[in-house]
């Protein structure tokens, strides 16, 4: 429940800045939702820009 509550926030921190520029099929698969995580800390971060679906090979 607190990997859930984490990703629900990770989620909408990221939204409110990028706007959702993937798909959210992306959160059924749990090798994908795993590196959507990572690239959307990124994004966050200003390490990259916004999450794609090429970037998560969807």
């Amino acid at each position: 429940m607190e990997d859930e509550s984490m990703l629900i926030m990770l989620i909408q921190q990221y939204a409110s800045q990028f706007g959702i520029t993937f798909s959210s099929r992306a959160m059924d698969d749990e090798e994908t939702k795993q590196k959507a995580m990572v690239l959307m800390m990124q994004a966050l971060s200003g390490a990259r820009g916004p999450v794609t679906d090429e970037d998560l090979g969807i």
